[in-house]
Protein backbone atom coordinates (compact mmCIF):
# COMPACT_ATOMS: atom_id res chain seq x y z
CA UNK A 1 0.00 0.00 0.00
CA UNK A 2 2.48 2.03 0.90
CA UNK A 3 4.84 1.55 -2.52
CA UNK A 4 1.46 2.51 -4.31
CA UNK A 5 0.95 5.83 -2.46
CA UNK A 6 4.61 6.47 -3.07
CA UNK A 7 4.51 5.90 -6.78
CA UNK A 8 1.29 7.96 -6.84
CA UNK A 9 3.09 10.66 -5.15
CA UNK A 10 6.46 10.62 -7.35
CA UNK A 11 3.81 10.52 -10.55
CA UNK A 12 2.05 13.77 -9.55
CA UNK A 13 5.31 15.46 -8.36
CA UNK A 14 6.13 14.51 -12.32
CA UNK A 15 3.71 16.23 -13.68
CA UNK A 16 4.17 19.43 -10.77
CA UNK A 17 7.68 19.68 -11.72
CA UNK A 18 6.85 19.82 -15.71
CA UNK A 19 4.12 22.22 -14.94
CA UNK A 20 6.23 25.09 -13.00
CA UNK A 21 9.38 24.63 -15.52
CA UNK A 22 6.25 24.99 -18.72
CA UNK A 23 5.52 28.03 -16.77
CA UNK A 24 8.62 29.53 -17.08
CA UNK A 25 11.58 28.41 -19.16
CA UNK A 26 9.29 26.60 -22.11
CA UNK A 27 6.73 29.53 -22.33
CA UNK A 28 10.10 32.04 -22.63
CA UNK A 29 11.80 30.00 -25.05
CA UNK A 30 9.21 27.84 -27.41
CA UNK A 31 6.51 30.82 -27.52
CA UNK A 32 8.34 33.44 -29.41
CA UNK A 33 8.76 30.54 -32.34
CA UNK A 34 4.95 30.06 -32.78
CA UNK A 35 3.91 33.58 -32.19
CA UNK A 36 4.12 35.08 -35.03
CA UNK A 37 1.44 32.07 -36.45
CA UNK A 38 -0.67 32.52 -33.57
CA UNK A 39 -1.65 36.07 -34.73
CA UNK A 40 -2.44 34.79 -38.21
CA UNK A 41 -3.99 31.97 -36.94
CA UNK A 42 -6.87 33.08 -34.93
CA UNK A 43 -8.77 31.62 -32.70
CA UNK A 44 -8.79 29.38 -29.32
CA UNK A 45 -8.67 26.20 -31.13
CA UNK A 46 -6.52 27.14 -34.27
CA UNK A 47 -4.08 27.97 -31.23
CA UNK A 48 -4.54 24.60 -29.74
CA UNK A 49 -3.63 23.11 -32.71
CA UNK A 50 -0.61 25.07 -33.18
CA UNK A 51 0.72 24.37 -29.68
CA UNK A 52 -0.14 20.56 -29.73
CA UNK A 53 1.92 20.00 -33.19
CA UNK A 54 4.90 21.88 -31.51
CA UNK A 55 4.51 20.28 -28.23
CA UNK A 56 4.15 17.06 -29.78
CA UNK A 57 7.46 15.88 -30.45
CA UNK A 58 8.79 16.54 -27.04
CA UNK A 59 5.98 14.27 -25.24
CA UNK A 60 6.70 11.72 -27.68
CA UNK A 61 10.97 11.72 -26.68
CA UNK A 62 10.35 12.46 -23.36
CA UNK A 63 7.93 9.20 -22.89
CA UNK A 64 9.95 6.84 -25.15
CA UNK A 65 13.28 8.08 -23.05
CA UNK A 66 11.54 7.42 -19.80
CA UNK A 67 10.35 4.06 -21.05
CA UNK A 68 14.13 3.10 -21.65
CA UNK A 69 15.44 4.51 -18.18
CA UNK A 70 12.76 2.52 -16.38
CA UNK A 71 13.54 -0.68 -18.30
CA UNK A 72 16.80 -0.35 -17.10
CA UNK A 73 15.35 -1.43 -13.47
CA UNK A 74 17.83 -1.31 -10.78
CA UNK A 75 20.51 0.69 -13.25
CA UNK A 76 18.51 3.81 -13.52
CA UNK A 77 21.35 6.48 -12.31
CA UNK A 78 23.79 4.71 -14.48
CA UNK A 79 21.45 5.23 -17.57
CA UNK A 80 20.30 8.90 -16.66
CA UNK A 81 24.28 9.29 -16.47
CA UNK A 82 24.71 7.99 -19.75
CA UNK A 83 21.96 10.38 -21.70
CA UNK A 84 23.60 13.04 -19.70
CA UNK A 85 27.18 12.33 -20.63
CA UNK A 86 25.91 12.29 -24.21
CA UNK A 87 26.16 15.86 -23.42
CA UNK A 88 27.53 17.02 -27.65
CA UNK A 89 24.32 15.60 -28.78
CA UNK A 90 22.46 17.65 -26.72
CA UNK A 91 24.43 21.01 -27.36
CA UNK A 92 23.70 19.88 -31.16
CA UNK A 93 20.36 20.44 -30.37
CA UNK A 94 20.83 23.80 -28.89
CA UNK A 95 22.91 24.85 -31.94
CA UNK A 96 20.57 24.07 -33.95
CA UNK A 97 17.45 25.17 -32.49
CA UNK A 98 19.41 28.71 -31.59
CA UNK A 99 20.35 29.09 -35.31
CA UNK A 100 16.83 27.96 -36.59
CA UNK A 101 15.41 30.87 -33.78
CA UNK A 102 18.05 33.28 -35.15
CA UNK A 103 17.42 33.35 -38.66
CA UNK A 104 13.55 33.07 -38.40
CA UNK A 105 13.64 35.96 -36.22
CA UNK A 106 15.81 38.07 -38.50
CA UNK A 107 13.48 36.89 -41.50
CA UNK A 108 9.91 37.66 -39.41
CA UNK A 109 11.55 41.11 -38.18
CA UNK A 110 12.08 42.18 -41.83
CA UNK A 111 9.02 40.85 -42.86
CA UNK A 112 7.08 42.53 -40.77
CA UNK A 113 9.14 45.78 -40.96
CA UNK A 114 9.02 45.71 -44.72
CA UNK A 115 4.65 45.35 -44.16
CA UNK A 116 4.57 48.52 -41.99
CA UNK A 117 5.97 50.27 -45.09
CA UNK A 118 3.48 48.88 -47.37
CA UNK A 119 1.16 50.23 -45.14
CA UNK A 120 2.79 53.59 -44.83
CA UNK A 121 2.71 53.72 -48.86
CA UNK A 122 -0.92 52.79 -48.48
CA UNK A 123 -0.24 49.27 -50.39
CA UNK A 124 -3.08 46.51 -50.19
CA UNK A 125 -2.86 42.99 -48.42
CA UNK A 126 -1.25 41.73 -51.64
CA UNK A 127 1.78 43.10 -50.90
CA UNK A 128 2.36 41.16 -47.40
CA UNK A 129 3.65 38.07 -49.27
CA UNK A 130 7.16 37.75 -48.36
CA UNK A 131 9.89 39.34 -51.23
CA UNK A 132 12.51 36.94 -50.73
CA UNK A 133 12.35 33.70 -53.22
CA UNK A 134 14.45 31.80 -50.90
CA UNK A 135 13.34 32.14 -47.76
CA UNK A 136 9.73 31.40 -49.79
CA UNK A 137 11.46 28.01 -50.29
CA UNK A 138 11.94 27.31 -46.97
CA UNK A 139 8.41 27.94 -45.58
CA UNK A 140 7.50 24.15 -45.40
CA UNK A 141 10.40 24.24 -42.41
CA UNK A 142 9.22 26.91 -40.79
CA UNK A 143 6.55 26.92 -38.09
CA UNK A 144 4.46 28.68 -40.40
CA UNK A 145 2.76 25.02 -41.17
CA UNK A 146 2.35 21.82 -39.71
CA UNK A 147 5.37 20.11 -40.75
CA UNK A 148 7.74 23.06 -40.03
CA UNK A 149 6.13 23.16 -36.60
CA UNK A 150 6.86 19.20 -35.80
CA UNK A 151 10.20 19.85 -37.37
CA UNK A 152 10.76 22.73 -34.61
CA UNK A 153 9.23 20.67 -32.25
CA UNK A 154 11.68 17.82 -32.33
CA UNK A 155 14.70 19.83 -33.03
CA UNK A 156 14.43 21.46 -29.51
CA UNK A 157 13.04 18.23 -28.02
CA UNK A 158 16.96 17.05 -28.54
CA UNK A 159 18.16 20.15 -25.86
CA UNK A 160 14.78 19.17 -23.41
CA UNK A 161 16.19 15.69 -23.52
CA UNK A 162 19.00 16.22 -21.31
CA UNK A 163 17.67 18.48 -19.06
CA UNK A 164 14.76 16.58 -18.15
CA UNK A 165 17.24 13.18 -17.38
CA UNK A 166 18.78 15.72 -14.87
CA UNK A 167 15.94 17.24 -13.18
CA UNK A 168 13.84 13.50 -13.30
CA UNK A 169 17.01 11.75 -11.95
CA UNK A 170 15.79 12.02 -8.22
CA UNK A 171 12.11 11.08 -9.38
CA UNK A 172 13.08 8.03 -10.71
CA UNK A 173 15.43 6.63 -8.38
CA UNK A 174 12.97 7.11 -6.00
CA UNK A 175 10.68 5.13 -7.86
CA UNK A 176 12.62 2.22 -9.02
CA UNK A 177 13.21 1.66 -5.29
CA UNK A 178 9.35 2.24 -4.35
CA UNK A 179 8.98 -0.75 -7.13
CA UNK A 180 12.07 -2.50 -6.30
CA UNK A 181 9.64 -5.31 -6.90
CA UNK A 182 8.38 -4.98 -10.50
CA UNK A 183 10.19 -6.29 -13.43
CA UNK A 184 11.77 -4.02 -16.45
CA UNK A 185 8.04 -4.52 -17.84
CA UNK A 186 6.16 -2.36 -14.50
CA UNK A 187 10.00 -0.50 -14.27
CA UNK A 188 9.51 0.68 -18.36
CA UNK A 189 5.81 1.97 -17.40
CA UNK A 190 6.63 3.16 -14.59
CA UNK A 191 9.49 5.34 -15.96
CA UNK A 192 7.53 6.77 -19.40
CA UNK A 193 4.61 7.44 -17.01
CA UNK A 194 6.87 9.66 -15.00
CA UNK A 195 8.45 11.27 -18.29
CA UNK A 196 5.53 11.88 -20.02
CA UNK A 197 3.13 13.51 -16.78
CA UNK A 198 6.39 15.87 -16.52
CA UNK A 199 6.18 17.05 -20.71
CA UNK A 200 2.50 16.76 -20.57
CA UNK A 201 3.15 19.28 -17.28
CA UNK A 202 5.95 21.36 -19.15
CA UNK A 203 3.64 21.79 -22.14
CA UNK A 204 0.00 22.44 -20.48
CA UNK A 205 1.35 26.12 -20.27
CA UNK A 206 2.45 26.93 -23.75
CA UNK A 207 -0.96 25.32 -24.70
CA UNK A 208 -3.26 27.51 -22.45
CA UNK A 209 -1.43 30.72 -23.77
CA UNK A 210 -1.23 30.02 -27.34
CA UNK A 211 -5.03 28.77 -26.82
CA UNK A 212 -5.64 32.56 -25.38
CA UNK A 213 -3.28 34.06 -27.50
CA UNK A 214 -4.45 33.11 -30.38
CA UNK A 215 -8.21 34.00 -29.61
CA UNK A 216 -7.27 37.28 -28.46
CA UNK A 217 -5.52 38.00 -31.70
CA UNK A 218 -8.50 37.02 -33.56
CA UNK A 219 -10.56 40.10 -31.88
CA UNK A 220 -7.81 42.42 -33.15
CA UNK A 221 -8.30 43.93 -36.48
CA UNK A 222 -5.97 47.07 -36.01
CA UNK A 223 -2.70 45.00 -38.60
CA UNK A 224 -0.10 47.89 -37.30
CA UNK A 225 -0.84 46.09 -33.84
CA UNK A 226 -0.36 42.68 -35.06
CA UNK A 227 2.98 43.62 -37.02
CA UNK A 228 4.38 45.14 -33.29
CA UNK A 229 3.59 41.44 -31.78
CA UNK A 230 5.16 39.96 -34.70
CA UNK A 231 8.38 42.13 -34.20
CA UNK A 232 8.00 41.41 -30.11
CA UNK A 233 8.26 37.88 -30.97
CA UNK A 234 11.53 38.33 -33.59
CA UNK A 235 13.21 39.89 -31.19
CA UNK A 236 12.66 37.35 -28.66
CA UNK A 237 13.72 34.88 -31.18
CA UNK A 238 16.40 36.44 -31.63
CA UNK A 239 17.68 36.89 -28.07
CA UNK A 240 17.03 33.35 -27.06
CA UNK A 241 18.80 32.13 -30.72
CA UNK A 242 21.92 33.19 -29.94
CA UNK A 243 21.30 32.28 -26.31
CA UNK A 244 21.22 28.94 -27.41
CA UNK A 245 24.15 29.34 -29.62
CA UNK A 246 26.34 30.52 -26.99
CA UNK A 247 25.27 27.71 -24.88
CA UNK A 248 25.85 24.88 -27.39
CA UNK A 249 29.54 26.57 -27.80
CA UNK A 250 30.07 27.17 -23.96
CA UNK A 251 29.26 22.91 -23.42
CA UNK A 252 31.58 21.92 -26.50
CA UNK A 253 34.59 24.02 -24.82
Amino acid sequence: MLETAALLVLLLYSFGYGLRKGASVCVALCLPSIFPTLVREGGWLKGLKVALAFNAPRILALTALGVAIGASGYVARGALQQVVAWAPIWSIGYAAAGSMMLGYGLYTFAKATERFEDIEEGKGAECAETKHPFLSRLKMASPTTKSGLVLWGAIVSIACVGETALALEGILIGMVGAGSGADWLVAALLGGGAFFLFSLGASTPSLAIASLGSALAEREKRERVLLRIEQAAAILMMVFGALFLVSAFYSLV
